[in-house]
């Protein structure tokens, strides 16, 4: 029964090209909601390997392919405030059937004067978190980061000098998280200079750094998984099938390049699950 939900939604979604991949990945790991696969927090909460993306959708595609991926087996879901579909997505996860503490959600807060909504570092990003919880129609959410380092470092390359705006606006996450709004909070895109600013002044330190992570990309871009587990955070995949941000859909050199192309041919795989596969062994939960 389970296999021809599957194809009934594969054909369904011959109209949604955006639902197709989403199903693939969901077949490539053979999800099975009550033995999908976790991995443990640095505050014990347990969070699914495999989360069902929704950029680059808008509220009606994100709430169609939050549907289908709930249907498929996926049990998390990762959005943002920058995606501008909660709404969407909130309403799949309200619709679903399924019981709310067997949906990890994920959500995240723009970087610090990255976007209009954020012009105060702190004061902003708690009203943000809010709409957060607004939007999607939750009491609370599973997960919560921070989207970006502030601007001034994306302009510097460094969080050097902007140490106080990245304190002040995890400052309000650790409030939202103490509040029982967030089971767990973290970032995404930080680098080493960035978690030096929380190092010696926080109250909970990150749990998740979630950064563009895919095969092709070395075991440890940058020094991103070294530094993660020097520090007890969870290095997440974003793009795993390597997105681009002025493009849609995956990476033409993971669906078609002739180094995933030969891996899927001599293990009868495709290569979506060649790129999905590569990487649990390299501890990437993926987004």
């Amino acid at each position: 029964p389970f296999v021809k939900f599957l194809l009934h939604l594969l054909c369904l979604a011959r109209t949604m090209g955006a639902l197709r991949l989403l199903l693939l990945q969901a077949m490539s790991f053979n999800i099975c909601a009550e033995s999908a696969p976790t991995v443990r927090l640095a505050n014990g909460v347990e969070m699914p390997m495999l989360a069902a993306g929704t950029w680059q959708y808008n509220d009606s595609q994100a709430e169609a392919s939050v549907k289908a991926a709930l249907g498929a087996g996926f049990r998390m879901v990762d959005t943002a405030y920058d995606y501008h579909n909660q709404a969407g997505v909130g309403r799949a996860i309200q619709s679903s059937g399924f019981p709310r503490g067997s949906i990890f959600v994920e959500t995240k807060v723009p970087g610090c004067h990255l976007d209009d909504a954020v012009k105060d570092c702190y004061e902003d990003t708690k009203k943000v978190l809010h709409e957060d919880l607004q939007l999607l129609n939750l009491s609370h959410v599973d997960l919560v980061i921070i989207h970006f380092p502030p601007r001034a470092s994306m302009i510097l390359r460094t969080c050097y000098f902007a140490c106080q705006q990245v304190r002040d606006q995890w400052r309000a996450l650790e409030e939202f998280y103490a509040a029982g709004k967030a089971r767990a909070i973290g970032v995404s895109n930080y680098c080493p200079s960035c978690f030096k600013c929380l190092d010696e002044d926080h109250k909970v330190y990150p749990m998740v750094n979630q950064i563009g992570y895919h095969i092709g990309m070395g075991p440890d871009p940058s020094g991103f998984r070294s530094l993660a587990e020097k520090k007890g955070v969870v290095l997440q995949a974003y793009s795993p099938l390597g997105n681009k941000p002025w493009k849609q859909g995956a990476d033409p050199d993971i669906l078609k390049g002739n180094f995933t192309t030969a891996l899927a041919q001599a293990h009868g795989k495709s290569t979506i699950q060649v790129a999905l596969k590569w990487l649990p062994p390299h501890r990437g939960p993926a987004a």
